[in-house]
């Protein structure tokens, strides 16, 4: 991996002003259990890139509290092992019934123990509720991840993710 750092240094040049993307999709591994991704951005930092993570969840995956959670500490974790600025943003908005759309609201500034009772209908096993309530309790106690949403169709939204990812390589 390292040796391919000169022919990317070479490749890249000298950019300015310009967004360069590192796309992942699916490879969630890359950044929570290989240090590829760790690697490269640390060699982006040293010929002096500034450097911000963007995590993308698909919004119609998101539409549960449970598989909210999981995408939580997916980013978290992500977060946690690459160590930059990273904005967290829920994509395909658009494709969402308004019916959905309005379930999701809940999710983009969420409220982790009104999440927890939601769903304490839907958990059989004590040891999983305690579980489930004690990673409730840390997103909410540190407050690290929130989703930005992400609609292809609405330009000011756009523009507003892209204020997120400028703030956070500042």
């Amino acid at each position: 991996f390292a040796s391919n750092f000169d022919w990317l240094e070479e490749s890249l040049g000298h950019v300015e002003d310009d967004y360069i993307l590192f796309d992942c999709p699916g490879q969630i591994e890359l950044y929570t259990h290989l240090p590829v991704m760790k690697h490269l951005v640390e060699q982006l930092q040293q010929w002096e890139f500034r450097v911000c993570g963007v995590f993308l969840v698909d919004s119609q995956f998101m539409v549960e509290s449970f598989k909210f959670i999981s995408g939580v500490m997916a980013a978290l974790s992500a977060m946690v092992a690459l160590e930059i600025p990273q904005v967290n943003i829920m994509t395909k908005m658009d494709l969402l019934s308004p019916k959905a759309k309005k379930e999701i609201e809940k999710y983009l500034d969420p409220d982790m123990y009104s999440m927890m009772e939601d769903s304490s209908t839907t958990m059989r096993s004590k040891k999983f509720m305690k579980l489930t309530k004690a990673i409730c309790g840390l997103i909410d106690d540190y407050s690290m991840v929130r989703f930005l949403p992400f609609d292809r169709t609405d330009e000011e939204g756009i523009n507003i993710v892209l204020q997120h990812i400028d703030f956070s390589i500042q």
